[in-house]
């Protein structure tokens, strides 16, 4: 009997330490990637690659936005160099970020995103990208291939895991970062779409500052 109680005991204690560890994971926040490790200089890329991919941001200092820009390239680039982002300041809180050396249209996605709901802030910037798709570019379709889109969070969004997508001629696309989820087709656009305030031909006169 004493040795069944001990069984018991043994088995509740074990229960009780799972469901603090639980809760404990459970409550955690994420943290942003601080890790600036890199590949080696030899295989960063030598030769600019001509692409219209523009993303604005607004509502957020300089400071901010440099923070963000660093921890995105901590993510993407510890083994190659996937994101290669400029910044341009545009005003005191306006920015515009474009890639000089390209960037792929899925890893484009994740940092609209990112940029929307950047780890260690407890709010959201407005941010919007844009670019023209092709049509071997991930989550891309044949109504959305070789078209000027637009791409945003919705003003609207409880899941914090896609982009939204809106064509020139309208139409709208929500793309889920979740696995069957990364292209779905929407009776009528998120939003319609904005032709991009600025060229990047715009900000050749302009300062800025390069992250790897």
């Amino acid at each position: 009997m004493n040795q069944q109680y001990i069984i018991f005991g043994i088995i509740a204690i074990g229960v009780i330490v799972l469901i603090l560890a639980w809760n404990k994971l459970k409550n955690q926040k994420p943290q942003p990637d601080t890790d600036t490790r890199r590949p080696s200089e030899n295989i960063f890329p030598t030769a600019k690659v001509t692409n219209d991919k523009l993303v604005i941001i607004e509502d957020i200092s300089e400071n901010d936005i440099k923070k963000i820009l660093q921890e995105l390239c901590n993510s993407y680039n510890k083994e190659t160099y996937q994101a290669i982002p400029r910044l341009t300041k545009l005003s005191d809180k306006k920015f515009a970020i474009t890639f000089p050396y390209d960037i792929d249209f899925e890893i484009y996605c994740y940092l609209i995103n990112y940029l929307n709901y950047p780890i260690g802030f407890d709010r959201q910037f407005k941010t919007i990208g844009w670019t023209t798709t092709k049509s071997t570019d991930s989550w891309v379709t044949e109504k959305s291939a070789n078209k000027n889109v637009m791409l945003f969070i919705s003003d609207f969004d409880t899941e914090y895991d896609n982009v939204f997508l809106t064509t020139t001629d309208n139409i709208g696309y929500k793309l889920g970062f979740a696995m069957g989820e990364e292209m779905q087709l929407l009776d009528k656009p998120e939003k319609n779409y904005i032709k991009q305030p600025l060229n990047i031909s715009e900000l050749a006169t302009k300062e800025y500052a390069d992250f790897k």
